[in-house]
């Protein structure tokens, strides 16, 4: 039983890792848009500074939500490698 709750855990942790690689990209492809949509002026400044404020709460929030995904995993690792 041990080994299966392992290898479980083993293969959610390669699929959120997989996860995790798509997600940076788009993250990074979505801020070389804001970009581009900022330096094209196409935005007034108060709308400029509402993406930018938006755009710093979402990153703020991700952290939050991956720290805490992660500190999960190193539990289950901490419970599987010491269960008998």
């Amino acid at each position: 039983m041990k080994d299966a709750s392992r290898e479980i855990l083993r293969f959610w942790k390669v699929q959120w890792e997989a996860y995790m690689k798509s997600m940076v990209a788009m993250q990074e492809q979505g801020e070389t848009m804001l970009e581009m949509i900022q330096k094209s002026g196409v935005l007034q400044e108060g709308s400029q500074k509402m993406v930018r404020e938006w755009a710093d709460k979402y990153k703020s929030i991700q952290k939050t939500y991956l720290d805490m995904v992660e500190d999960h995993f190193k539990k289950l690792e901490d419970i599987f490698g010491s269960a008998p």
